[in-house]
């Protein structure tokens, strides 16, 4: 329970966080919604994480947590998401385009048993979808 809180908690600041730096960046207002994921398994140095199936490589240099953000949760296409890549050395948020694919396998798709529910921001009230 302690630990679910936990990455709830980094989630949500990571978005919050993200969602300023974008509004600053382009002067826009930010999404009116977003899905927030978090892997539950650490990523090392040997796994290979991608932003979609050919796309740009996100190199892992340590153990990091990864925290995805579906910026435009109703896109079905190439639209904005982030990485979120939380380690000991700190925290790096990584713009993409896809879903992500970890070590050829697609993370976080609809209908993976191994998905957690993602939490819903903005537009839903902040509840969990």
């Amino acid at each position: 329970m302690v630990r679910n809180c936990f990455r709830l908690c980094l989630a949500i600041v990571a978005v919050l966080f993200s969602f300023a730096t974008a509004a600053d960046e382009k002067k826009e207002a930010p999404p009116k919604g977003a899905n927030v994921f978090t892997h539950a398994e650490k990523l090392t140095s040997k796994d290979k994480l991608t932003d979609g199936e050919k796309g740009t490589a996100i190199e892992i240099k340590e153990d990091t947590m990864l925290i995805w953000v579906d910026l435009m949760p109703d896109a079905r296409f190439s639209h904005d998401t982030e990485y979120v890549l939380i380690s000991a050395s700190g925290t790096k948020v990584v713009k993409g385009q896809w879903w992500p694919v970890l070590n050829d396998k697609p993370l976080f798709r609809p209908g993976d048993a191994a998905v957690d529910v993602p939490v819903t921001l903005g537009g839903g009230g902040g509840e969990r979808k």
